[in-house]
């Protein structure tokens, strides 16, 4: 009956190896000096935050324990002041609105549709400061790629409908070209040609009569 046990701490002691064997290596990370100064930096933030937190709901407990009154008027304080920054906050983002209808809307309007969607698509648009400024700066691009095709176009209708430039312009083109031998037809050149076909008239007459 114990024939049994020697077999089972053999098997034991060989899964042990074959565990110890196959076990991972522990992983090795790296990182250079500024991701390491960052890293300690935010943990130190955060023990930092989470040290002033806990103070804060010391005081806050001891304050209601001791001080019931002086408690609740800094409840009232804190509520009082959170609203104002409410209303701070709703009154900017309304001048932030209303200034945008009447500066950045009709800019953003003049915009095709494809800029439009192209520019309000970009990472960062419209938000704050910087997000208006990417939105003005790309408009303006848009639009002067716009202008100056537009001009291009202009200039060129005008240019087509103008007497004086069409003429400079044909005669540029006869300059380049070579043109053939102007032939005068004058008095002496019509008599010469009604000459030689009169002659050739009698010489014909002339020949039937002999073959008669």
């Amino acid at each position: 009956m114990f024939r049994g046990r020697p077999a089972e701490r053999d098997e034991g002691s060989a899964e042990d190896q074959d565990g110890s064997q196959a076990s991972p290596t522990s992983a090795t990370l790296t990182l250079t000096q500024e991701e390491l100064d960052r890293r300690i930096q935010a943990e130190t933030d955060r023990r930092e935050a989470k040290r002033a937190a806990q103070q804060l709901a010391d005081r806050r407990r001891k304050l209601r324990d001791e001080d019931p009154w002086a408690y609740a008027e800094e409840d009232r304080k804190a509520e009082t002041t959170e609203q104002s920054n409410e209303q701070v906050a709703t009154l900017f983002s309304s001048i932030g609105a209303e200034h945008d209808k009447y500066t950045l809307d009709p800019l953003v309007q003049s915009l095709s549709n494809a800029d439009r969607d192209r520019i309000l698509a970009l990472e960062g648009a419209g938000l704050g400061l910087d997000g208006r400024k990417l939105i003005v700066t790309e408009a303006l691009k848009a639009l002067e790629k716009h202008w100056k095709a537009e001009g291009a176009k202009e200039a060129e209708g005008r240019l087509r409908r103008n007497p004086a430039f069409r003429k400079q312009l044909l005669g540029e083109i006869r300059a380049n070209s070579v043109e053939p031998a102007f032939v005068g037809g004058g008095a002496a050149a019509s008599s010469e040609s009604d000459h030689s076909v009169s002659d050739i008239l009698r010489q014909r007459i002339k020949d039937r009569h002999n073959t008669l």
